[in-house]
């Protein structure tokens, strides 16, 4: 079973390969998002994101890799924990200031498999845009 951090990396990994090779950046962005979802003291260091980060990756690489694997992360996280990792997808596809038809069907997965209501991912979408407009030079 995966811990609560290694099945949302593996969430927020999903989704920055969906448009291509991860970079450093990117890979930068995934552990500082992670970061934020900690529970507790749970917080375990550049080792265990280290650790979380090659089992996502290894999860993603095997065959049927974002179907397996996400079967692994919706046991590992209760409702609240799906919707927050939904969440922190939906903020790193923001962050990345362009967004690919490859990136939006990957967050239309993530929220099929965690059964999030309509309502519930329009109002986390439109939360990560509102969150993130000004940060992105976008004002409406």
């Amino acid at each position: 079973m995966l811990s609560a951090n290694t099945a949302v990396m593996f969430c927020l990994l999903a989704v920055a390969q969906a448009d291509g090779p991860v970079g450093a950046r990117e890979l930068d962005l995934i552990a500082r998002l992670v970061e934020t979802c900690r529970n507790g003291g749970e917080a375990h260091g550049k080792t265990g994101d280290a650790a979380s980060l090659a089992l996502a990756r290894e999860l993603l690489g095997a065959e049927d890799g974002l179907e397996s694997g996400l079967v692994l992360v919706c046991a590992a996280l209760d409702t609240a924990r799906c919707a927050q990792a939904y969440a922190l997808a939906a903020d790193f596809v923001m962050l990345n200031a362009r967004i690919t038809p490859e990136e939006m069907r990957l967050l239309d997965i993530l929220a099929e498999n965690f059964r999030l209501d309509p309502l519930t991912r329009a109002a986390i979408d439109t939360a990560a845009q509102i969150r993130l407009a000004p940060e992105l030079g976008q004002n409406d």
